[in-house]
């Protein structure tokens, strides 16, 4: 069965965790996706979890985290698609371990890492082409290494303050303050790219205005007194300017609309800022 949830540590623990304790859920994903996995030394690492896993973690691994005592780890079984050269296409892996904050330093002991789910030839036989029922994994253990196949990696070599418990120990990641600081700090600068700064906002009502002016100068000259002319002529061209005026400003209107739109899709403006300036725009503000 595939689970997250807390589970007592064991009778007399080292140590008592720091729990309860509040972790972000994009905290969680952007600390694990740094993970990497591969199969032989010489291979190219790929994903230790999918999006699809990524995202299971992020949602309940902190709401775990807030209900866990000290005496209790958060566990974890889970499957997610991958790709691997090892096999054709995607198919579901099984990832387990457990999860815990002690020293103020979140944890992670793999149990099992992208175990293999495919029926055997006689289940197959027998019916079961969905999962083997033959799959043996744990859930990490303080005590005692897990073996698995290949080995983890920090997937992104530019990040820092993750590391291994000790050289015994591929199966045990420490994500350290330094880490962690890190991974909050990655989200502010996101935040950062969907909020206009005040000289963006500057710059689109600069580009706002030069348009407005444009309008009314080609307003001013299409208002502008003309000559006296023939009656005959005066009649056929009587609609004339006003079906050019109306022409021009469409075009401008239409050039202020991209113009915002441009900004918004860039990230320079939020929503509630464009329909704010698109509003004007067709309100002629």
């Amino acid at each position: 069965s595939y689970f997250i949830r807390t589970e007592k540590i064991g009778k007399k623990p080292q140590s008592l965790n720091n729990h309860p304790i509040n972790v972000p859920g994009e905290i969680i994903r952007k600390l694990f996706k740094q993970l990497g996995y591969k199969y032989a030394r010489n291979e190219t690492e790929i994903p230790l979890f999918s999006e699809k896993e990524l995202l299971l973690l992020e949602e309940h691994v902190p709401r775990a985290l807030q209900n866990a005592q000290p005496d209790e780890d958060v566990t974890f079984v889970i499957k997610g698609p991958h790709s691997s050269k090892r096999w054709m296409g995607r198919e579901d892996r099984l990832t387990a371990g457990r999860i815990f904050v002690s020293n103020n330093q979140l944890n992670m002991v793999l149990g099992a890492v992208q175990a293999n789910l495919q029926p055997t030839l006689a289940e197959r036989y027998m019916g079961n082409v969905w999962e083997t029922t033959k799959v043996i994994y744990g859930v990490g253990s303080r005590k005692k290494a897990s073996k698995y196949e290949g080995l983890i990696v920090v997937y992104n070599q530019k990040q820092k303050g993750i590391f291994n418990k000790s050289t015994k120990r591929k199966d045990w990641f420490i994500f350290t303050n330094i880490a962690y600081q890190e991974a909050k700090q990655d989200g502010k600068n996101l935040n950062k790219k969907n909020t206009i700064s005040r000289e963006q906002y500057q710059s689109l009502q600069q580009q706002i205005d030069a348009l407005q002016k444009n309008l009314n100068k080609k307003n001013n000259n299409v208002n502008r007194p003309r000559p006296r002319i023939q009656k005959k002529e005066r009649e056929l061209s009587k609609a004339k300017p006003r079906n050019v005026t109306s022409k021009k400003k469409q075009i401008i209107l239409e050039q202020r609309l991209k113009t915002i739109e441009k900004l918004y899709n860039k990230g320079i403006l939020s929503e509630d800022e464009y329909n704010k300036k698109r509003q004007e725009v067709l309100s002629g503000i």
